[in-house]
């Protein structure tokens, strides 16, 4: 006996049997089932969706593609990307050839959305492979019927329901804000010096502002900010400006203004009208100003002129070392 040839054949046996114990495609992605089933992720739902294709395709002896199949399952489940399925491989259709491509490329779009995996794992693996399995199975002229093309309706749905959930989610959810301008009327009552008394002036823009309230249509809020010039001390002119909101406080109601629509401010000295040097004296400064407010808002969140507002206070007084006012 030929003692090479009889090697060479004892060589080919034994490799035909490593063949044959080798285990499949199928029954490595068969073992790897309660693993895949407890990870929750794309790849492994993708590669469950592969392993029971690859089991329908063997109930009707299609075994060439159920092998197919479940190694495309394997490489997913060991985190390696899988591209769609080529329609030209699969000698598709040509009057479905040009919807396969753009459907392809809209799933492609949807698989390389950011994060879309994690937040919809199972609806896009079971895109992933509806796809796949149309252009597999469904892609002949006999499937183009709705009631046969199962893989490709149900593709086109589930791609459609993704879509629009993408771009939903892409949307600022943000509630509007609306931001709306503080609409208010300016009365201003003038004040002689180191007075807080009413003076003939101050009690005809008074009466000039209670007719004004009468004709007023809808609810008002009114805001009293009382103001001093800058002769005297700080704390003086704090009393006094204080003093000066009191006075047409009590005026307003006497004369009918119900006490909860009126909120008061005193700032003394500190925003004035007109700028001046620290011991001037200036009447626009003596005041009470006092704002009325349309509606049921309140003052608090608007930070008016002469009021307190850090901004305005370094300008005031920026301005005042511009002109040697200190």
């Amino acid at each position: 006996m030929n003692f090479k040839k009889f090697f060479s054949s004892l060589v080919v046996i034994l490799l035909l049997q490593g063949c044959a114990f080798a285990p499949s495609s199928m029954s490595i992605l068969s073992g790897q089932e309660p693993m895949l089933r407890s990870k929750n992720t794309y790849d492994s739902y993708l590669a469950l969706e592969y392993l029971t294709f690859s089991r329908k395709l063997i109930s009707v002896k299609d075994e060439k593609n159920a092998d197919y199949f479940a190694k495309k399952g394997k490489e997913v489940s060991l985190g390696k990307g899988q591209a769609p399925e080529n329609p030209l491989k699969w000698k598709a259709d040509s009057v479905q050839m040009a919807e396969m491509i753009l459907m392809q490329k809209r799933l492609e779009d949807v698989l390389n959305t950011p994060k879309i995996k994690f937040y919809l794992p199972i609806q896009t693996a079971h895109l992933a492979y509806l796809y796949d399995c149309w252009i597999a199975r469904e892609s002949k002229e006999i499937f183009r019927a709705d009631e046969l093309a199962q893989c490709r309706v149900r593709f086109s749905k589930l791609l459609g329901e993704i879509e629009n959930y993408i771009d939903d989610f892409g949307k600022d959810k943000t509630p509007k804000v609306e931001i709306k301008e503080l609409e208010f009327e300016h009365f201003e009552i003038l004040f002689d010096l180191a007075i807080f008394k009413l003076n003939e002036k101050g009690n005809k823009d008074l009466v000039a502002l209670l007719k004004h309230l009468k004709e007023l249509s809808g609810n008002y809020r009114l805001l009293l900010v009382g103001n001093a010039d800058r002769l005297g001390q700080e704390l003086y002119n704090e009393t006094l400006a204080f003093d000066r909101t009191q006075i047409v406080k009590n005026y307003l109601l006497k004369n009918g203004v119900a006490e909860k629509l009126i909120e008061i401010r005193s700032i003394g000295e500190d925003f004035p009208d007109i700028l001046t040097k620290d011991g001037d004296s200036n009447q626009f400064n003596r005041s009470v100003g006092i704002y009325i407010m349309k509606g049921n808002g309140t003052f608090d969140n608007y930070p008016l002129p002469l009021l307190e507002n850090i901004t305005y206070r370094a300008e005031v007084e920026k301005a005042r070392d511009g002109r040697g006012l200190k």
